[in-house]
């Protein structure tokens, strides 16, 4: 890290909190993985040594940030460390990746968070996914054949929805919240405002960024060097654009982004470029507080995002037909368990999108989608022997049964309130459109609706919410107390990914850094291969391949930003799938 970055985050602490340099004060927990034994720790006045594996958690007593980003997990500590709470801090690290993951982290998107406070009776879920304006029609995206123009819905003013994530992060503050709002910011503002020196991911993202940017003069201001080209690893981002919209949100909260200054120039923007985001689409964006999904999973409770997030569905429910199956009786990364969970993404994902959009528009079968019979009947389609062709899987009707570019980042503080976020702009960059004057990436989600379909219940409609796979979750153990708080990106495979990381630690008792380094496999249900990450043995693929699974070796699945909680500390895991990921506790 350069003397700058290190200065700009210095000068931040000491107008703030008046303490020492950041990147100094940081106090991280001991590195060691398994089980601790509270009475030991206590008595050897730190964590019990495990040499039982080579996947070690950091450890900590008092709090504990996990990000994709190691600027914004050092601010989410240091506002733990001064007295926030964890959604002090979740705020914090919010607006801190807008500034250094920008191909995801961001203030023109959306996302959801789900909460846990301490004495609460149910977790809180926050759904702040971007909408669809109120000028946004299907027929200003085809042409005269009626053939989507699918580069307007993914480039440019006219792919973005109206944006969610500033109403969300202040929402939570405004409810749970105990720091004053500016001072939640002032990292994120100092950070834009001074500079963040450019790591290799950083570089290599921007390169592949530049190309698209480059029909967006803002977009090239904020991201290019002025003879147009990239930054590479060393040299300082300044995005001044970006600290002055922070500034204007810490000083009159939300309201500056969805009524003032930053409203208006969103709005001539789009007036100019033939976007469709007007100053009343912004005025009337709302947070929606949804009830939370949950269900019981070897003697766990696991809550996780209703509608408009679909992961949260599908998570749920293939923990119900795993149910069916003893895991544990298989090994850990063996065929047969390997084939098992995949025949069970499998059966899920023709479920996936069938009746489900916005609960606000449609009427979602939550209850049928997660009952006991359905996940029976899938259950019972799953053949121990060999793989079912995808293509004879239809989507089950749960009426029937009624009675790749995101973040997400974890917090628990010192009294065991958690927070669990996910949010995104879409694709890298979202729509690569920045909003002239403000810094601002918009996303490109409304691609996310059913265009093919319009009658689909995910199709758009003025107002509505576009389904999301986005799946932050929350496991209580057989006791009722916070066991995990975990997320992922990854698009398509996120509920997939999320549900490896309960397998690992639930089923097969890893640590939640092991857990969090296995290798995973990704199932869908149009394309018939499973998908592999590198690291499960050949004859392990042999087997699968005996059996009928046709095997795609890909890239890496997801980054996970996981906590665990259990005897007194906090155990947290930074996935290392992506660059710069970091886990820090305050003891």
């Amino acid at each position: 890290m350069s003397h700058r970055t290190t200065a700009t985050m210095g000068r931040f602490l000491a107008c703030l909190f008046s303490i020492n340099l950041l990147l100094s004060a940081c106090t991280t927990g001991s590195q060691y993985s398994g089980a601790v034994n509270a009475t030991a720790a206590t008595q050897s006045s730190g964590a019990v040594l495990r040499y039982d594996s080579v996947h070690h958690p950091v450890i900590a007593r008092r709090g504990m940030v996990v990000s994709q980003n190691e600027l914004a997990t050092k601010v989410g500590q240091q506002i733990l460390a001064d007295g926030g709470n964890a959604v002090d801090a979740a705020v914090g690290v919010g607006f801190a990746l807008a500034v250094t993951l920008p191909r995801a982290g961001n203030l023109g998107g959306s996302g959801f968070m789900l909460l846990h406070i301490n004495g609460a009776d149910e977790p809180t879920a926050l759904d702040f996914r971007s909408a669809a304006p109120a000028a946004a029609m299907l027929a200003d995206y085809q042409n005269e054949q009626g053939d989507i123009d699918w580069n307007a819905l993914t480039y440019g003013p006219r792919a973005a929805g109206v944006p969610g994530t500033v109403a969300g992060l202040y929402h939570a503050w405004e409810k749970f919240g105990s720091m004053p709002w500016p001072v939640l910011l002032e990292p994120a503002r100092l950070l834009a405002a001074e500079g963040i020196e450019v790591t290799q991911d950083l570089e290599y993202a921007l390169k592949e960024a530049l190309p698209v940017m480059e029909a967006f003069p803002a977009s090239m201001a904020a991201y290019a060097k002025s003879n147009k080209t990239a930054y590479v690893a060393g040299e300082m981002l300044v995005q001044a654009d970006l600290a002055q919209s922070i500034a204007a949100i810490a000083a009159e909260g939300s309201a500056a982004f969805y009524e003032g200054e930053i409203a208006h120039k969103i709005s001539d923007y789009m007036q100019n470029t033939g976007g469709n985001v007007s100053l009343a689409d912004l005025k009337n964006y709302r947070v929606k507080e949804r009830t939370v999904l949950q269900t019981r999973y070897r003697n766990h409770r696991i809550a996780t995002m209703p509608p408009s997030s679909v992961g949260g569905l599908a998570l749920l429910q293939m923990l119900s037909v795993l149910q069916n199956f003893d895991l544990s009786q298989y090994p850990a990364g063996s065929a047969m368990s390997l084939h098992i969970i995949a025949e069970t993404m499998k059966q899920v994902a023709a479920n996936r999108r069938f009746g489900i959009g916005d609960p606000d528009f449609v009427d979602v079968p939550v209850n049928g989608f997660l009952s006991e019979e359905m996940a029976d009947v899938l259950a019972g389609r799953i053949d121990l022997s060999k793989a079912r062709a995808t293509k004879k899987i239809d989507p089950e009707n749960a009426q029937k049964y009624e009675s790749r570019e995101t973040t997400h980042y974890s917090v628990v503080d010192a009294e065991g309130n958690a927070v669990s976020t996910t949010y995104t702009l879409g694709y890298s960059f979202g729509s690569a459109a920045v909003v002239p004057g403000t810094g601002i990436l918009l996303d490109n989600q409304l691609r996310n609706f059913s265009h093919r379909t319009p009658e689909h219940a995910n199709g758009m409609r003025a107002g509505k919410r576009m389904l999301s796979t986005m799946t932050p979750t929350l496991v209580f153990d057989e006791n009722g107390e916070l066991l995990l708080v975990t997320g992922t990106p990854g698009g398509s495979r996120i509920h997939n990914v999320v549900l490896q990381i309960l397998i690992n630690t639930i089923d097969y008792g890893m640590n939640i850094a092991e857990a969090s380094h296995r290798p995973r496999i990704h199932q869908q249900w149009r394309t018939p291969a499973l998908g592999v990450e590198p690291g499960i043995g050949s004859d392990t693929l042999k087997i699968l391949q005996g059996m009928g699974h046709i095997i795609d070796l890909q890239q890496t699945m997801g980054s996970t930003q996981s906590i665990m909680r259990r005897d007194g500390y906090l155990f947290g895991a930074a996935d290392p799938r992506r660059p710069g990921a970091l886990a820090l506790g305050n003891d």
